[in-house]
């Protein structure tokens, strides 16, 4: 039994990792019944998240961010949904909206060399949705892989609808100072860590002595992160919490190298990292004890 746990903890690749969401919930219709209650979009549910962060000036302290991800716009994750999300996010409030990736992408092909069939209209409702997300600091985004496997086109049009007709900027490999006072903290975003990440670029001229909160769609590139680059918070997504999480067992498959950073609040150090369920689903409309997630960061 201990070598069974052993293997199903094991973290594998994201081919394995939806084949196996498959083949698990394929064996019993209760487990599907079960599986896609949780998908719906009264399912989603708000995270409240208080994160202490030591360097952070006190003018900053209360401040809120939401964070949506993997919203997987497609025929699985429908407009209403994605409307539903938006609303819950800005019920709260926020100082500041990020979007950590993973916009679209709906098809079995998971290979990073493969490229996804699109359709405009998956995209379309994503900037109709997202466009209404205002707050006083803005909303940034990055990207996640499913939004590189859908073709460069498909990233250049994500990108250009997203600044010029939602009006949120895109962080590729960048950072942007948000002031309050004369205080600041830096938001850096870099691209998906299964392509063109460039951490060195994104952190570029920000002050050591700044706070620094990192946007990252894959939880992984904590694997990359050192100490001298004084990163204060690292907010990611990519997991979806597992998809399904099976009693007794957890989840059986993870997308990421290190089961710590599956879901929730992970501490290295200094740094914090928050990785959230998301927001849609991908392959199958099925979460199992795993259910949708819109976040609220409170920086106390």
């Amino acid at each position: 039994m201990k070598k069974f746990k052993s293997f199903l903890a094991r973290p594998l690749s994201r081919r394995f990792f939806l084949k196996g969401t498959l083949g698990v919930f394929g064996v019993t219709t209760l487990g599907v019944g079960r599986g896609y209650s949780n998908t719906l979009s009264s399912q989603i549910q708000v995270e409240r998240v208080p994160i202490q962060l030591k360097r952070l000036p006190d003018v900053f302290r209360g401040f809120k961010i939401a964070q949506l991800s993997d919203l997987h716009s497609s025929p699985l994750v429908g407009k209403a949904h994605l409307d539903y999300a938006v609303d819950l996010a800005l019920a709260e409030k926020p100082d500041l909206v990020v979007l950590t990736g993973d916009f679209i992408g709906h098809t079995l092909r998971t290979h990073r060399n493969d490229i996804h069939e699109f359709d405009s209209q998956y995209l379309d409702n994503l900037v109709e949705a997202l466009g209404r997300v205002k707050a006083p600091f803005g909303t940034f985004a990055v990207l996640g892989n499913h939004d590189f496997w859908s073709g460069p086109e498909v990233t250049r049009r994500l990108c250009h609808d997203f600044e010029t007709l939602a009006g949120i900027p895109v962080l590729r490999n960048r950072n942007v100072v948000l002031k309050r006072g004369r205080a600041a903290l830096h938001l850096a975003g870099i691209d998906d860590y299964w392509h063109s990440w460039d951490l060195n670029k994104a952190l570029r001229k920000i002050p050591s002595s700044s706070v620094k909160i990192l946007l990252s769609h894959n939880p992984d590139i904590n694997r990359q992160i050192k100490p001298s680059h004084e990163i204060d918070l690292v907010l990611s997504g990519h997991t979806h919490g597992g998809q399904i999480s099976l009693p007794f067992i957890g989840p059986p498959f993870s997308p990421t190298r290190d089961m710590r950073y599956l879901k929730g609040l992970v501490q290295d150090g200094e740094r914090q990292t928050y990785i959230t369920r998301g927001v849609g689903h991908l392959v199958v409309p099925i979460r199992f004890n795993c259910p949708p997630e819109v976040t609220l960061i409170t920086l106390i």
